[in-house]
């Protein structure tokens, strides 16, 4: 095996499949392409050499056959997720990737030891279409070592739902509104929140004249998952095409908490549009100052 050689895939495997694995080996070679394989390289073996003492050849593809996903096959296939064209996983048998390490555009490679015909002519024919492309190949110490520093990100929960948070919202807002509006009173206004199922209407008057109002509909202009604002009297049905903000649900993998995404156009009196990050409960902070500050400015 000359390590400095440049070859067209490097296989890694686990002790189980050793042998099933060889016999792909040969049929590979048998088909024309080179192959850096060394009997003792498993999973295990590769994931725990330096770099340093890693083969010093450059590879078109190296392939792990990953029957099961533990952490050296879970850095692989996390690899692919993030980019990296060298890293070509073969899923042996009938093993599924994981959702949280798919990639929702890449066919992988999969082996059937009753027709390793079929991986052969599969895997050529990818190493022909990035001949054709002109994709380089890399040195497989760095594309290793590279795939073994990548951590596991955080991942959205299973059970995470917008239209759960998008409700949730509705209803925290409606909450804290009701509980606010009677603070106006020592100011001379009255206020009054009129809760439906798909929208919260804030109306704040003084002598019987409508000085601010506020509708926080179920859906808008961003989505049916969004909660939309329209600032002003107008109709309050859900398909409005009004709009001065909307905000969509969105899990923060950071905190590991829901937050709202808010576009803003003018509900906040920003006129950007641009989003920006809320907690729930100082997306209702910023909307009761808003309130008090167009509220404080009627002139009596």
């Amino acid at each position: 095996m000359k390590e400095n050689a440049a070859y067209d895939v490097a296989v890694s495997f686990t002790e189980q499949s050793r042998i099933a694995v060889g016999e792909v080996v040969e049929s590979i070679r048998q088909r024309g392409l080179t192959v850096l394989h060394g009997p003792d390289q498993t999973h295990e073996w590769w994931g725990h050499k330096d770099r340093g003492d890693l083969p010093t050849a450059s590879v078109r593809f190296f392939l792990p056959f990953i029957s099961t996903v533990d952490d050296f096959d879970a850095a692989m296939l996390r690899a692919v997720r993030n980019g990296d064209e060298h890293v070509l996983p073969v899923l042996v048998g009938e093993l599924a990737v994981p959702a949280e390490l798919r990639h929702p555009h890449v066919s992988y490679l999969r082996f059937d030891p009753s027709r390793p015909d079929l991986l052969t002519e599969a895997l050529a024919a990818r190493v022909e279409a990035a001949e054709s492309a002109g994709a380089e190949q890399e040195s497989v110490a760095e594309v290793v070592t590279g795939a073994r520093r990548l951590t596991s990100s955080p991942a959205v929960p299973a059970t995470f739902s917008r239209y759960a948070e998008q409700e949730a919202t509705l209803r925290y807002l409606g909450d804290q509104l009701t509980a606010a509006m009677p603070g106006l009173e020592r100011s001379g206004f009255v206020g009054t929140v009129h809760r439906g199922d798909s929208c919260v209407s804030v109306r704040v008057e003084q002598t019987g004249e409508t000085v601010y109002a506020l509708d926080i509909q179920r859906g808008g202009i961003g989505g049916d998952e969004t909660v939309n604002f329209v600032v002003g009297r107008h109709q309050t049905d859900t398909g409005s095409v009004c709009s001065n903000g909307w905000a969509r649900p969105v899990y923060s993998t950071e905190t590991d908490t829901t937050v709202l995404e808010l576009h803003d156009f003018s509900v906040l009196g920003r006129n950007t549009g641009e989003p920006r990050v809320y907690r729930r409960e100082d997306l209702f902070a910023a909307l009761w100052q808003r309130i008090n500050t167009v509220v404080a400015a009627v002139v009596r």
